[in-house]
């Protein structure tokens, strides 16, 4: 039975591990990097301008932010007002994920890219901007250029506003045990679900192990990346990428993942 680790926040265990389970597969699941709620001023003026009718255009960009965002607000007992708000124009979800759980907390999606990939997202929202618009984007913080950028390009006034941080996680025995596998052998494929995700673990990696042994180690196993940023991140630092979806979704990673590893034993 192939083995796979996969890393990604916490948060995300129990949808992974059973997903990756009805697959087939064993999985060892580990989180390099946690979640923080984030508070600031940027945020509340935000609000202000949902609850004005000032914010025309709010762009969620993952199922986190959704969560980050409501905490917030429920802080101060806004939810319920702002929510209703939001749902007089409709936020633009950055894929199925963040849609369905907006959905979930009744915020409506009015706007969910065909293909969550760069080009496609970028493309779409394009469509969807005017030029002058003041567009809020809620994300973590760390930076969004791809995003940025072509909302930009479209004549855009981009407002970001992080709702969550993420940073470096303290090793717990599920995380030291991956880096023991890793070059002791025993996982057969990794599963990297962000360009964050990627590099801290491979940089805490080399310097528990050794840049050539622990990529070497890396390299003789399966890579899968989410998506192009999280691609170019691994190769970046010397790993070779041998599966990513056309859509970035941590669904359809697992589907192709599942695909090369069946074609391989073929």
């Amino acid at each position: 039975m192939t083995t796979v680790a996969i890393l990604r926040t916490k948060d995300k265990k129990e949808e992974s591990v059973r997903m990756a389970e009805e697959m087939g597969l064993t999985v060892r699941f580990a989180s390099p990097l946690e979640l923080a709620e984030k508070d600031s001023t940027k945020f509340w003026q935000f609000v202000e301008e949902v609850e004005s009718g000032k914010a025309k255009q709010v762009v969620l960009t993952s199922s986190t932010a959704v969560k980050y965002m409501l905490n917030l607000l429920q802080k101060k007992e806004k939810a319920g007002a702002v929510v209703k708000k939001l749902n007089e124009k409709g936020i633009i979800a950055i894929g199925p994920l963040t849609a369905e759980t907006a959905r979930k907390e009744w915020i409506k999606a009015t706007a969910i890219p065909e293909k969550f990939n760069i080009e496609g997202l970028v493309v779409h929202l394009k469509g969807r901007i005017t030029a002058g618009e003041k567009v809020w984007v809620l994300r973590s913080d760390k930076t969004m250029d791809v995003l940025v950028k072509g909302l930009e390009a479209s004549g855009a006034k981009v407002e970001e506003v992080a709702v969550y941080s993420l940073r470096r996680s303290e090793p717990d025995r599920a995380l030291l045990d991956v880096y023991y596998w890793t070059v002791h052998g025993g996982i057969d494929a990794y599963v990297f679900t962000s360009a964050m995700t990627a590099e801290v673990f491979i940089e805490d990696g080399e310097k528990k192990y050794g840049v050539r042994q622990f990529g070497q180690a890396l390299n003789s196993s399966v890579i899968a990346a989410i998506g192009e940023p999280t691609k170019n991140t691994l190769e970046r630092l010397g790993i070779d990428v041998d599966v990513m979806p056309d859509d970035a979704t941590f669904e359809k990673t697992m589907q192709a993942l599942q695909k090369f590893i069946h074609r391989d034993q073929n």
